[in-house]
């Protein structure tokens, strides 16, 4: 137990296009009712995490409340773990990717009710290359787009759909060595998803088979685009064409790319070109607040 029932509000000011004044009333007006002792960090994309570890283990809040998109996310969770605190989460984000997947409607009354909540998850984590993942991370095609995105000057869907279609004029497949499993997999790849999560913030399941509590996480292995097999995930339905997607549960893999470097990204966080992937499982790493 706490000595103090404490709270802090972890604010990223440039994600998405949500009003973060709103948010800051709706937090300060509920923590008030609730007698929390309500404490306030904005990033600044300077020393964060350092930051934030410092925070938590001085205050020690018993909740912290992220407004940002999943890559804020990760980050607080980074600096939360080993303590025994429960994080909320409220979509603050472009694409809100964990949000969606966890259901919550993007609704700020109603993320901050669940993340005072009584209903917990001890979610896992992905540990990549030394990075934290807790939704989706991938080499390839959405990373391009996920780099596009970032220099875009638009925003939202609006934003995602356009640069979607520069990114697929630019793309090229790339050779990549997967060893998981106890097996080793050389393929052509569109796109190779290391997924903890289900969806991608746009509300397409990637993952069907994904579960944020079991142990494992899933490696998504697409040579092509495809409509047949885009339709499969749409409709839940995980009996693939071998020959165009595969998808297997592990925990732990390394993905090498042979021929080039691929684009890479973590939580909707572009980390550029890497050769390299190593992925292990962290189990039970945060207590997330869920509806």
């Amino acid at each position: 137990m706490f000595p103090e029932r404490k709270v802090l509000l972890v604010v990223n000011p440039i994600s998405g296009d949500v009003n973060k004044d709103v948010i800051f009333e709706r937090v300060i007006e509920k923590t008030g009712q609730e007698g929390y002792d309500l404490r306030i960090y904005t990033t600044t994309g300077e020393r964060d995490l350092d930051i934030l570890m410092e925070m938590i283990t001085t205050i020690r809040p018993e909740r912290i409340l992220v407004a940002g998109g999943d890559g804020t996310i990760s980050l607080v969770a980074q600096a939360a773990f080993g303590l025994d605190t429960i994080m909320g989460i409220i979509p603050a984000g472009s694409a809100n990717g964990l949000s969606v997947d966890f259901g919550l409607s993007g609704s700020i009354d109603q993320a901050i009710e669940v993340a005072f909540g009584d209903n917990v998850m001890h979610m896992d984590a992905v540990s990549i290359n030394g990075d934290i993942s807790l939704h989706l991370s991938d080499l390839g095609l959405n990373a391009l787009l996920v780099k596009n995105y970032e220099n875009s000057e638009t925003r939202g869907k609006l934003g995602y759909a356009r640069e979607m279609l520069k990114t697929l004029s630019e793309h090229e497949n790339f050779l990549a060595k997967i060893t998981a499993g106890g097996e080793v997999i050389e393929t052509d790849a569109l796109i190779v998803i290391i997924a903890n999560a289900q969806k991608y913030g746009t509300g397409v399941t990637i993952n069907p088979a994904g579960d944020m509590a079991d142990g494992l996480f899933e490696l998504v292995i697409a040579k092509k685009l495809d409509f047949i097999e885009t339709a499969k995930i749409l409709a839940g339905n995980t009996d693939f064409n071998p020959e165009i997607m595969t998808v297997i549960s592990v925990k732990d893999a390394v993905i090498e790319c042979i021929d080039k470097e691929a684009h890479f990204q973590i939580d909707g966080e572009y980390k550029g070109m890497v050769k390299k992937v190593e992925a292990h499982i962290l189990e039970k790493y945060i207590k997330v607040a869920i509806v």
